[in-house]
């Protein structure tokens, strides 16, 4: 994740743009793979999103790809930090009444990267199951140290149920809180603007995508 700085430096644009490693599978493992990575742009305005895709980083990263998803969403609430920044700007609107997205960060303090990991086969298997979760990933900028996951849900109380009453998540949270695993983290939830790119591999949201429970997609371009 080092080279961003070579390709782009922070001055030729407005706002930041995050390049994140994927693990196997659908992101939550140790071992990474090198052929799926994320990138997560967060303009200083609305405007300035477009100019985040026409960076020399984000087109050496989505130019040379074969599958894009593209997921355009507005900060409604959250808590927490990434790099000791709080990140984003919340609007304070609730989200419970549409589907919506959910973004967590867990940076691992060194000493409990066993427990932690020994944790996380048991949660995405319970999020893989999790009845109203419409896709999920994971992905950081750090292997071991830190797991972040993004999630698309199809209302609150499934999002609630998964992450407070069934599965092992709970159990997790209860570890890492009583024990101190993680000396940052950060959970925002989302509206979510758009979904764009090659959903149709993806059930869950090619179905989301053809309802008209999404608002109306803003013209931004994909790069090629």
């Amino acid at each position: 994740m080092g080279f961003p700085g070579v390709i782009d430096r922070p001055t030729q644009r407005s706002g930041q743009l995050r390049l994140l490693g994927c693990g196997s599978g659908s992101g939550f493992s140790i071992l990474p793979d090198f052929t799926r990575y994320c990138l997560m742009g967060v303009p200083e305005r609305q405007e300035d999103l477009a100019g985040l895709r026409q960076t020399r980083l984000y087109r050496s990263v989505a130019g040379p790809s074969i599958e894009q998803l593209h997921f355009t969403v507005r900060p409604a609430r959250g808590h927490g930090s990434w790099d000791g920044e709080p990140l984003f700007d919340y609007s304070g609107h609730d989200v419970g009444g549409h589907p919506f997205a959910v973004l967590t960060l867990a940076s691992v303090a060194a000493k409990r990267v066993r427990s932690f990991w020994r944790q996380v086969p048991e949660v995405d298997r319970s999020l893989s199951e999790a009845e109203g979760c419409l896709w999920h990933v994971g992905f950081g900028s750090h292997p071991l140290l830190q797991l972040a996951t993004f999630s698309i849900w199809e209302n609150m109380d499934a999002m609630r149920a998964f992450a407070y009453r069934d599965g092992q998540h709970p159990t997790a949270i209860r570890k890492a809180r009583g024990e101190d695993w993680l000396p940052e983290s950060l959970f925002a939830r989302f509206e979510i603007e758009a979904i764009e790119g090659d959903v149709d591999r993806y059930p869950g949201l090619a179905a989301l995508v053809a309802s008209d429970r999404l608002r109306q997609p803003q013209s931004l371009s994909i790069a090629s």
